[in-house]
C-alpha cells in the first residue's frame, strides 16, 4: 500500500528566477525520497522525511496542477518547471503509480518547459512524453536564444569507489 497525502498546492512559484537550475517553478509529485542521499539538502527538513523509508504520493497533484498551470498562463507567467527539487520524481512506487508520467503529460498539454532532477533510470519510460514536451514547450523570453529546447534532464551520481569516480 502506498501512502497518499493531499496538498494545498503542487506548483510552487520561485520568488526569483533560479539562475542555476533555470527554474521559475518547482514541483514534487512525492513527499519524501527513496534515494536517501546522505548529502541531500532536505535531510532534517520537513521535505526530507525519514530519509527514504517512507514516500507519499501527492494524490491530488493532477487536478491541482491543471488549475495552477491554467492560472499561470492566464497571468502570462510561463516558465521552466523544476521537477524533483526536494524529492526524486521517480521513486520506486512511480513504476506502478505513474503519477510523474501523468504530470508530464499535463505539462506537455500546457506547453511548459521542464528541468528534471533524478537519479532513476525509470525516466527512460517517459521518453515519449519528454520528446513531446521538447517539441511544444514555450521557453521564457530570456532563455529563447540560450536553450535549444524546453527539456533539461540532470542526473547526479555519487560513489565511494575511486575507480568508478574517475570514470564519472
Amino acid at each position: 500500500m502506498v501512502n497518499e497525502i493531499n496538498v494545498k498546492t503542487i506548483l510552487n512559484k520561485n520568488k526569483k528566477h533560479d539562475g542555476w537550475f533555470l527554474g521559475n517553478y518547482t514541483l514534487n509529485p512525492y513527499a519524501g525520497c527513496s534515494m536517501a542521499c546522505i548529502y541531500c539538502y532536505t535531510r532534517g527538513s520537513k521535505y526530507g522525511g525519514d530519509y527514504g523509508v517512507e514516500v507519499a504520493a501527492k494524490s491530488n497533484a493532477v487536478p491541482l496542477l491543471k488549475k495552477q498551470l491554467k492560472n499561470s498562463i492566464r497571468r502570462n507567467e510561463r516558465g521552466i518547471i523544476i521537477l524533483g527539487s526536494a524529492a526524486d520524481p521517480y521513486p520506486l512506487v512511480e513504476k506502478d503509480l505513474t503519477l510523474t508520467r501523468e504530470i508530464l503529460g499535463i505539462i506537455k498539454r500546457y506547453k511548459f518547459p521542464i528541468h528534471i532532477l533524478t537519479k532513476s533510470k525509470l525516466i527512460i519510460r517517459d521518453m515519449d512524453i519528454l520528446k513531446g514536451i521538447k517539441e511544444v514547450a514555450i521557453l521564457p523570453d530570456e532563455l529563447i536564444n540560450k536553450l535549444d529546447n524546453g527539456v533539461i534532464i540532470s542526473f547526479s551520481f555519487s560513489t565511494l569507489n575511486e575507480k568508478l569516480a574517475k570514470i564519472i
